[in-house]
């Protein structure tokens, strides 16, 4: 009989439960042949003033992180940062690209990208305010 508890070794358990739903998913899907994915923005310094994160996995892109600095923000960094990345995903065989974006960042970014919202969840990450999902086909 199985029992449920709650765990100290988080790192455990956490790999124990990856290992089995990455066996399952692969079993129907395929292996997820996950790639990780960055490009960068750099000043004259060579500093990073901005990047895209974010990780090929299947036919997707899925981009975790988008962030341009204040001074270099309004000169279409965030739109060229994206354009590369679809690009390269285009490349790599994905079909399409998928994020999420909170309310008090930029939601009425990515649909003048193309991207369409495909879900929306209100009061997070705290009340009053809202985490939008979004998806763009390649």
């Amino acid at each position: 009989m199985a029992t449920i508890q709650r765990e100290t070794d988080v790192a455990a358990t956490r790999e124990a439960v990856v290992g089995g739903l990455s066996a399952f998913n692969a079993a129907v899907v395929g292996a997820r042949n996950s790639q990780p994915f960055a490009l960068s923005l750099r000043d004259d310094a060579d500093a990073i003033v901005g990047g895209l994160i974010g990780e090929l996995k299947w036919e997707w892109l899925h981009i975790d992180l988008l962030w341009i600095d204040d001074a270099h923000r309004g000169k279409g960094h965030g739109e060229a940062l994206v354009a590369m990345a679809e690009n390269a995903a285009r490349d790599q065989g994905a079909r399409g690209v998928y994020l999420s974006t909170m309310s008090l960042q930029a939601p009425d970014f990515y649909p003048k990208l193309g991207y369409r919202q495909c879900g929306l969840m209100e009061d997070y990450p705290v009340a009053g305010h809202r985490i939008h999902h979004f998806a763009k086909a390649l």
